[in-house]
């Protein structure tokens, strides 16, 4: 669409062209230096990590937890121990040695309406490497 690439200036004259890779001179287009590769997870595994990782729990209990360097997480209820694994390496940058999936049966609850059952959820306690440690509070 040849038009949005239009732009005129202020004063109704048209914009001059950009130049092009194929406009420079080889000489210049080899003195430029190559993009320096950045050390970040590819956007494809962290969006499938936080499909995985539903929300760190912060409750007493699983603070009392931390000083066993371990930590509490609602994953995807169709989550294995692997895929929690690798989304927990993905998003804070830390090992895991060992993960604990338990499965949290939903409370019967009564509404106006009647009664009514909570939806099942999943739960990981996840035990980091000697050293490693994950800031829940970081962005509060």
């Amino acid at each position: 669409m040849g038009f949005f690439n239009r732009k005129k200036n202020e004063e109704g004259q048209k914009a001059p062209a950009k130049a092009t890779k194929a406009d420079k001179p080889k000489a210049e287009a080899k003195a430029e230096e190559p993009k320096k590769a950045v050390a970040v997870s590819a956007p494809r595994e962290t969006g499938a990590a936080y499909r995985v990782l539903v929300r760190a729990i912060v409750t007493e209990k699983s603070t009392l937890l931390g000083k066993d360097n371990q930590y509490a997480f609602e994953v995807a209820t169709d989550a294995n121990k692997l895929e929690i694994r690798k989304a927990v390496k993905a998003v804070y940058g830390v090992t895991p040695t060992d993960v604990r999936v338990m499965r949290i049966a939903g409370k019967p609850v009564r509404t106006r309406a009647g009664k009514s059952r909570r939806s099942a959820w999943r739960k990981a306690i996840v035990t980091l490497k000697k050293g490693d440690r994950i800031d829940l509070y970081a962005n509060a």
